[in-house]
């Protein structure tokens, strides 16, 4: 899979999750099992053949769990709401029992590859602001930047089920407003944070 493609996966696990971010896992904003399934990750992370066998049923026990939540739409805000409740729960769930199959430094490889990835949205995890040690202000800033990534998102959503567009429009809006938040989160740093930031990349992810 080309970097570039890799990339929007990245972005398209992270905006498929409309939910607020939970702490109990404050490491991945986005699927562990999802990206743990791209070949390109399984190399340079160097799963066994028994790790990837695990996570093929990990993968698919979630999405098994995950499509009972979804076969109906909500059709209220309260619905809505639940239904992302579920949803993030079952991510939670499904992100541990992924990590849970990883050496330490396989984990921490792929924190990374997903700092690499997914840039700026990284700041939206308390664990990471707190790291940072980023102001009272920046956390305001940062929470209002995701609000508005959350909104845009459910009012996405919402026109996919109306049918006023494909789901290919969807996600190509998604990743393009995720883009921009990256862009518009990393602006909230100084130069010296934004710095701490870039050394918890590590060496360049280059997919075959």
């Amino acid at each position: 899979m080309k970097p570039h493609l890799i990339r929007a996966t990245f972005l398209l696990c992270f905006s498929l999750t409309a939910a607020p971010l939970m702490a109990a896992t404050p490491e991945h904003p986005g699927s562990v099992p999802v990206l743990l399934g791209l070949d390109s990750v399984r190399k340079e992370l160097g799963l066994s053949k028994g790790q990837c066998q695990q996570l093929e049923k990990i993968r698919a026990d979630f999405k098994s769990d995950a499509r009972l939540i979804t076969t109906r739409t909500p059709s209220t805000p309260v619905e809505k709401k639940a239904a992302n409740a579920t949803v993030e729960a079952l991510r939670v769930k499904y992100n541990n029992k992924a990590v849970a199959v990883l050496t330490p430094a396989q984990h921490q490889r792929l924190i990374q590859i997903e700092h690499q990835k997914l840039g700026g949205l990284m700041l939206f995890l308390p664990g990471l602001q707190k790291d940072l040690a980023l102001t009272a202000g920046q956390v305001a800033a940062l929470e209002r930047i995701r609000a508005g990534g959350e909104a845009f998102a459910n009012r996405i959503a919402t026109s996919f089920e109306n049918g006023e567009i494909s789901l290919q429009e969807r996600l190509e809006s998604l990743k393009n407003y995720r883009l921009k938040q990256s862009t518009n989160a990393l602006r909230v740093l100084t130069p010296d944070q934004r710095k701490a930031l870039e050394n918890l990349q590590g060496n360049q992810f280059k997919p075959a």
